[in-house]
């Protein structure tokens, strides 16, 4: 049994996506919770629901959690490591003599539960997926968009490493596609929209909608599939 822990970013491009119903579908047959923090619930609900532009994504998510599909997790007892990462985090990589503040409490939250639960992180920010995976290719992007080169403080690289490893990180791309797999868009499937069309529309909506994929990626997944 493997749960799977979402941040705010896969949440939100599903919702935006209108998506979020195939979370219900999977559900149904998946061995395992959903889970997000409490801080993942404000930024993803409480403070949504409260603007006119994002309240109906926040209304879908609320179904989820009402109808127990999205479990909140909000006890305490992971506050004190959260915090100890995000100071650590935001701490790894400097230009023109500051830190570059690269990760906020709701994803290194999200980060912490999944390590706690040995679960998979569905997270679409970019930022905190290299930073798990592979912290020297974020360094390049930050030089390429800053423009100017980056300072790695690999003391606190290393104290990350030690409080978050064995880390499994999947995208809302990944989940889909696995939602694919398991055939819940057959409905979809007409003289207009094959099955390859399907899943590339899917790709494509989400990462247009927020979630970090390459068009090499998706590539990739459509030949993985090797649907037609």
């Amino acid at each position: 049994m493997v749960d799977l822990i979402f941040d705010t970013s896969s949440i939100i491009s599903l919702a935006t996506n209108n998506l979020l119903d195939t979370l219900s579908d999977m559900k149904k047959k998946f061995k395992g919770d959903f889970f997000i923090s409490d801080s993942v619930k404000k930024e993803s609900l409480d403070n949504p629901i409260t603007n006119r532009k994002y309240k109906l994504e926040a209304i879908m998510i609320s179904n989820l959690i009402q109808n127990n599909i999205l479990r909140i997790y909000s006890k305490v007892n992971i506050e004190q490591k959260t915090m100890r990462v995000l100071d650590i985090s935001n701490n790894i990589f400097s230009a023109y003599g500051n830190s570059i503040h690269i990760l906020d409490k709701a994803e290194v939250e999200s980060l912490v539960l999944t390590q706690l639960f040995k679960g998979v992180f569905v997270v679409d920010e970019r930022n905190i997926r290299l930073l798990v995976e592979d912290y020297k290719k974020l360094a390049l992007l930050l030089e390429r968009k800053l423009d100017t080169k980056i300072k790695i403080n690999n003391q606190n690289i290393k104290l990350f490493q030690s409080e978050i490893s064995n880390i499994n990180i999947i995208r809302s791309a990944e989940l889909m596609t696995v939602a694919f797999e398991m055939g819940f868009f057959k409905e979809y499937e007409n003289k207009y929209a094959s099955k390859k069309e399907i899943l590339d529309g899917i790709l494509w909506g989400l990462r247009l909608r927020g979630c970090a994929i390459s068009t090499e990626e998706i590539e990739e997944l459509l030949k993985i599939e090797r649907v037609k």
